[in-house]
């Protein structure tokens, strides 16, 4: 009875370690562009993310001259000191790509701001958990 106790326990731990590691995407649109967020495990871990934005136009074509500016921060709760970062996300392929240090377990937001030359910038916000 103990060796299979232990065996669904080994098997337990392994789904739940495996649900922790799958990768996740979300889009959103404004505008006449699509704005997709990508990370590679999901949820977030406190420490290191990489993550990944691809902005393409209303035909698909994806928008590697724009400037891609991220906020991300832990919405505010009393008595706790903010939490807000900003950074730029640097080209990658025909996607941008950052680094988000989290600070904290719990739910995050992503606010991505897309600004092409000859547009105003147009801005998304994203809800991510982080654990």
């Amino acid at each position: 009875m103990k060796k299979i106790m232990l065996w669904v326990m080994a098997i337990a731990i392994t789904i739940s370690a495996a649900g922790c590691t799958k990768g996740y995407e979300t889009q959103k649109t404004s505008g006449d562009m699509t704005i997709t967020l990508a990370a590679g495990a999901y949820p977030l871990v406190k420490g290191d993310n990489n993550l990944t934005i691809k902005a393409v136009d209303a035909s698909g074509k994806p928008l590697s001259n724009a400037k891609v500016d991220v906020r991300y921060y832990m919405p505010p709760m009393p008595g706790m000191a903010p939490m807000e970062y900003t950074t730029q996300a640097a080209p990658k392929g025909d996607a941008f790509s950052f680094n988000a240090n989290i600070s904290m377990e719990g739910g995050w937001r992503v606010d991505v701001s897309v600004a092409r030359p000859d547009k105003p910038a147009q801005t998304v916000t994203f809800n991510l958990d982080a654990r």
